[in-house]
């Protein structure tokens, strides 16, 4: 008898609304993670797939993993290529009726010359940025464009426009929360940006040497020059005439650092670092956390600013 009551008061409590699960609005990598966290606010759960320590070029979510995702009520991703596993991930959240969002259609985009990005990055030109203003979230095949998007502070604000937009749709009676939390992410970025500008406007040398070539945005907000030893992905390992070269760019523009990351840091870069008697700094590209910066408590705008620590030793300090 006391039972049967129980499931009776359990399920009025139900019906009329008196349980109910939270909304779970899930992101694929930790550079969305502050942007989708700040604009949803706390009546939002955000869930995010790749891992803390996970390479995000190589992390391949588990079955498990992926059942977690499906039960999301809305999915924000990076696209262009970053999350290889997206593309099968995006197909079944859409053929069941899950909305996904793919961030970098709002993002303003730079090329890649997959046949020449070595030699490009050694002499240190940067491919020019190319504005995106279709901003449909659908899934694309951007093949031939920089995947590391949140390193310009500016499209993180493009980006986090397009997810207030897109959970004022999901949750219209929020839209007013969403838009002021908006409002405060942008200003956080805004003076993010403004602290970078003030900092290397006094700058003595453009060119920064990289393990691998995902800060040109960063360099083409700030007018840098990036000379990396290893393509978009960290795991592409370039050849003994293009490391040659690279050395012959550090004694032409008297490099003293390079930077390495936290969660990849090729062999060869510190072999390069060795030959040329180069000091090694870090410069993160904010693909993933470490465990020991989660235990921290770092965020996007914390780790940026460690950058900004670091280029400001090596480009305006000159190492002091």
């Amino acid at each position: 008898m006391k039972t049967g009551l129980m499931l009776i008061i359990f399920l009025l409590v139900f019906l009329t609304g008196g349980i109910q699960a939270q909304e779970q609005v899930f992101i694929s990598v930790f550079p969305l993670r502050d942007l989708v966290e700040i604009v949803a606010g706390e009546g939002l759960e955000v869930k995010q797939v790749v891992p803390t320590g996970a390479d995000a070029h190589g992390y391949e979510p588990s079955p498990r993993r992926i059942a977690e995702l499906e039960q999301a009520d809305i999915f924000f991703y990076i696209g262009l290529g970053l999350e290889p596993w997206a593309e099968k991930a995006v197909e079944n959240l859409e053929h069941i009726g899950i909305p996904v969002v793919e961030l970098s259609s709002a993002a303003r985009l730079r090329k890649i010359d997959d046949q020449h990005e070595h030699e490009n990055q050694e002499q240190g030109h940067n491919s020019e940025s190319q504005a995106e203003d279709d901003h449909h979230h659908h899934h694309h095949n951007h093949s031939g464009y920089d995947p590391h998007v949140w390193l310009d502070p500016e499209n993180m604000i493009r980006m986090a426009g397009l997810v207030k937009k897109e959970l004022t749709a999901l949750y219209p009676d929020q839209e007013e929360v969403f838009s002021q939390n908006f409002e405060t992410y942008q200003e956080l970025v805004r003076e993010l940006d403004k602290e970078f500008k003030r900092v290397l406007e006094n700058r003595h040398s453009d060119y920064i040497l990289t393990s691998h070539a995902a800060f040109g945005y960063l360099a083409d907000r700030y007018g840098l020059k990036q000379l990396a030893v290893a393509g978009i992905s960290p795991h592409a390992e370039p050849s003994p005439h293009a490391l040659i070269r690279l050395l012959g760019e550090v004694e032409k523009h008297d490099l003293q650092f390079i930077f390495l990351e936290t969660l990849a840091s090729p062999a060869t870069a510190e072999v390069l670092a060795r030959e040329a008697d180069l000091e090694i700094l870090i410069l993160n590209p904010l693909e993933g956390l470490t465990r020991e910066e989660q235990q921290r408590g770092e965020d996007y705008f914390s780790l940026m600013r460690e950058n900004l620590d670091n280029l400001k030793k090596a480009l305006v300090n000159g190492g002091e």
